[in-house]
């Protein structure tokens, strides 16, 4: 039987989150014959001396490696994750040159030949990797020709051989992702944020946002007794208690968020978690659904305050829903957090203003603000303002910032703002 082990090299811990993307290919390979395992350096000392042993004692025949972010987003202490990710590879190359290694994840999937030729790996997939990654290790066993691998992106000879993306739609037929087979033992001392996913693909048109490109524009839902039914699995097999839907947003479509709700209450699952919303697709019966079936938590990617920058920003809500959506909430007693981008498009020092104004007038209690834009591939943003830039030179942070605001002001500005409130959080 091959041994395939899989690698999350994230080290990041606030939060912690668990590998989902890691936990449905171990399940897919699982479920092919193969014996794969788990490394998350979130849990372990990021070492060579920790990687070795891993190898030595499981000796797999392949290593998948996740790279679920290109770095960590801010723009005031940009942290770039490609240095730790070469680190990985060069320690599996030094314990064995010989062994594949194949890359996959969304951050992988945004920039595949530039990941590819920085780390010097052999086989690449691109978007699900759930049907591709078994078939790939079966074919490269029965040494057969590497046709017809959704996805799949490699080298051969100095000739780049690319196929497209998985386009499977039938999300329900995909196993669940499995949340064990750790070759370590988990942090007891630090708090993970597991996650379950309800749909993929989104239709919305936010300027800079990956999600359309990464798993297209049409929505596919999941069957909400499927998704009920994994929460289950989560809570009675593996202990969990609490956990993050991490959709794009829930609530697009509403109906089916609601459906989910009701199966979560009709089957006493007994669970808390959070989710992000659309402002514009809420309800005061929805907000209440959503508690009772055990919503503590709320986020909103509102991004501004002023109706200049949300047009400009591609989003499809003004003021009056972003009040109606706080309104709402505090109605049916929920947490919420708004999340806001300072210095996007036709950002100035009064758009500035207009947004701290119109959260103090919500009563806005838990916010989270980032400085710049990170600009990503095949986005909006890209490609209305970036298009002449090299695609290598995204590898590393670069952020989009309002020319007509001034940082340090804009700064200065918010920080009066923050000191009224302690959960106000400004990175």
């Amino acid at each position: 039987m091959a041994k395939i082990l899989l690698i999350s090299p994230n080290m990041e811990k606030n939060p912690l989150i668990f590998p989902l993307g890691l936990g449905y290919i171990r399940s897919a390979l699982v479920n092919a014959g193969f014996d794969a395992r788990i490394v998350d350096f979130g849990h372990v000392k990021f070492q060579k001396e920790t990687m070795e042993r891993f190898l030595v004692e499981f000796r797999p025949d392949f290593i998948g490696v996740s790279i679920r972010n290109l770095d960590n987003c801010c723009m005031r202490h940009p942290r770039s994750f490609v240095c730790q990710v070469q680190t990985v590879i060069r320690w599996i190359r030094e314990w064995n040159s010989g062994v594949p290694v194949i890359l996959g994840g969304s951050g992988f999937s945004l920039l595949p030949l530039q990941w590819l030729n920085v780390t010097g790996s052999d086989y690449g997939i691109i978007g699900d990797g759930v049907r591709s990654f078994p078939l790939l290790i079966e074919k490269l066993l029965g040494e057969k020709p590497l046709e017809n691998i959704p996805g799949l992106v490699y080298y051969k000879g100095g000739k780049l051989f690319r196929q497209g993306p998985d386009k499977e739609s039938g999300l329900d037929s995909a196993p669940y992702p499995s949340r064990d087979g750790f070759l370590h033992e988990l942090s007891s001392d630090i708090k993970v944020r597991h996650n379950v996913q309800t749909k993929r693909g989104c239709g919305l048109k936010c300027l800079y946002c990956a999600y359309p490109y990464l798993e297209g524009t049409c929505v596919r839902l999941r069957s909400p007794p499927r998704v009920a039914d994994e929460i289950y699995q989560m809570k009675e097999v593996y202990g969990i208690r609490e956990f993050d839907f991490v959709d794009s947003v829930f609530n697009v479509p509403m109906e089916h968020g609601e459906e989910i709700c009701r199966e979560i209450i009709s089957r006493k699952l007994d669970m808390s978690w959070g989710c992000f919303l659309h402002p514009s697709y809420i309800s005061e019966d929805f907000l209440k659904l959503l508690k009772r079936a055990g919503c503590t938590s709320i986020e909103f990617g509102i991004d501004s305050g002023s109706e200049k920058c949300l047009r400009a920003m591609g989003k499809s809500f003004g003021k009056t829903e972003i009040r109606r959506a706080a309104h709402l909430c505090k109605l049916a007693k929920i947490d919420f957090n708004f999340c806001l981008l300072f210095g996007g498009p036709e950002e100035t020092m009064e758009t500035l203003k207009d947004t701290l104004q119109l959260m103090e007038e919500c009563e806005v209690d838990n916010l989270f603000g980032l400085f710049g834009v990170r600009i990503l591939p095949n986005t909006a943003l890209f490609n209305s303002k970036f298009g002449g830039m090299s695609l290598d030179e995204l590898l590393e942070p670069k952020f989009y910032f309002s020319e007509q605001l001034n940082i340090e002001e804009a700064l200065d500005e918010i920080m009066t703002y923050k000191k009224r409130h302690a959960g106000w959080v400004i990175v």
